[in-house]
């Protein structure tokens, strides 16, 4: 069978040399010592077992057999089936899954997640390299090593940018489309989910990287965590994310002490985030803003800032959706206990954030602000309830001013003109005093009302 096997790939060369059961090797056009050399440039562990590999790009499948020598679960994936791949695989009998899909189809609900991801010789020849580098984000828990080709020799931060070629004119090829510098290549990595993106090497315009989402452990911590106010969607204000849509967490936290924004770290659940700007505010607060990650399994989610040398906030929690949930269904149901035990919400400012009053029009940007004290260590959207004349009252976002204090944020359409009352309670207490606002036009005509930013 080897024989035979041997024979035909003599007749069709294979693009990696392949390793075969009785040690002789079919030679591709890449040698073994090649494939092998760029593989010890990674900190792959030689011992696997219990970790799940993507190998993006597998072609042949040398890094697949590798990996899977080692120990690994793989899956191989690549838009073509090799002829060499699936005769080797039943040579070995090999347990690797493969996969012929483009990268575009690469999810996690389809692939799940990966300790290690393989993307080798792939980016350059993509049409949508940022996309796709942020599916490769998606199903990577661990680390993803990258590979690309690149436009010059050494990192440069003043040389940040992209080639894209039409047609062929990189090396006479149709499916070569942008060449990137080493920094552009780092930056979108960061840009797609990757906080920690490490250089490896550059030999012959390849460019290797390392690319973690986590954030370096941090050891010997002095001084104060910031303290994490809020976690908001910035296109909604509330706490709310999709999926596989451009959306941005909004952070604010307030330290005492000055920092950058390399200095901040963000975290959703253990995934590390990428801050884009950092703002420090005259009320006192700072603001950080971050791309939603990719990969971000649905449900409750935390939210935690910190500072480098320094540590942690406590978290906040924050909803996602699954993917192709509507947000109309993701309002988060209150869940009362059976006995009301704790002291009940005592009322400490209530106001329109537009105008700090407490009258209210119906204007697309209105949003009520109710801050509050109560009985209760914690509390999320599921464990606070808001109601207008008596009615629940659906929910923006749970927000902490300050340590001691609470808000939670609503916009109140659809009200008749006069006055109504709003009580709260949190899960473990009774009602709140009543507080009165006022409705003073029932939204009739606020299609046509101006648009005030906040």
């Amino acid at each position: 069978m080897i024989r035979l096997q041997t024979e035909a790939f003599a007749r069709n060369t294979p693009y990696h040399s392949l390793e075969l059961p009785d040690g002789s090797t079919i030679t591709g056009i890449i040698p073994v010592e090649n494939l092998r050399n760029r593989l010890a440039a990674y900190p792959l562990p030689e011992d696997l077992r219990g970790r799940r590999v993507l190998d993006i790009g597998s072609a042949s499948g040398w890094n697949s057999f590798e990996c899977e020598r080692r120990g690994a679960e793989v899956v191989a994936m690549d838009y073509v089936e090799y002829d060499e791949f699936t005769a080797v695989q039943k040579l070995w009998d090999s347990k690797i899954e493969y996969v012929i899909a483009d990268i575009e189809e690469l999810t996690p609900e389809r692939f799940g997640f990966f300790d290690y991801v393989l993307f080798f010789g792939v980016f350059y020849h993509l049409r949508h390299p940022l996309y796709a580098m942020e599916n490769v984000c998606s199903v990577t828990r661990g680390e993803a090593f990258i590979e690309s080709y690149v436009i010059d020799d050494a990192p440069d931060p003043a040389r940040c940018h992209m080639e894209f070629y039409e047609t062929d004119e990189l090396g006479g090829q149709i499916d070569n489309w942008c060449g990137p510098t080493i920094s552009c290549l780092m930056a979108m990595a960061r840009s797609a989910g990757f906080p920690r993106v490490d250089f490896q090497y550059v030999d012959s315009r390849r460019c290797g990287l390392v690319a973690n989402r986590r954030w370096e452990a941090q050891t010997d911590l002095a001084g104060v965590p910031p303290f994490l106010c809020s976690a908001v969607n910035n296109r909604h204000n509330d706490n709310v994310f999709q999926p596989r849509k451009d959306e941005y967490l909004v952070l604010a936290f307030l330290y005492e002490g000055n920092i950058g924004k390399d200095d901040v770290l963000v975290e959703v659940e253990h995934y590390g985030v990428p801050a884009i700007i950092l703002i420090r505010h005259a009320a006192g607060y700072w603001q950080v803003n971050c791309k939603m990650p990719p990969g971000i399994p649905p449900g409750d989610r935390k939210v935690r800032v910190g500072v480098r040398g320094v540590g942690f906030s406590d978290p906040v929690r924050i909803q996602m959706l699954p993917a192709g949930a509507e947000r109309r269904f993701a309002q988060t149901p209150f869940v009362a206990d059976d006995l009301a035990s704790v002291t009940a919400p005592v009322w400490v400012r209530v106001e329109n954030t537009m105008d700090r009053t407490t009258e209210f029009r119906g204007y697309r940007n209105e949003t009520l602000a109710c801050r509050f004290t109560h009985g209760e260590p914690e509390i999320d959207l599921g464990r606070v309830q808001l109601t207008v004349d008596g009615n629940p009252y659906p929910l923006l976002s749970v927000e902490r001013p300050e340590p001691g204090m609470w808000q939670i944020n609503a916009r109140l359409r659809g009200l008749s003109p006069g006055e109504h009352e709003l009580r709260l309670r949190t899960s473990g207490s009774g009602f709140s005093e009543p507080f009165v606002v006022r409705f003073v036009d029932a939204g009739a005509d606020a299609a046509s009302c101006p648009v005030i930013a906040t």
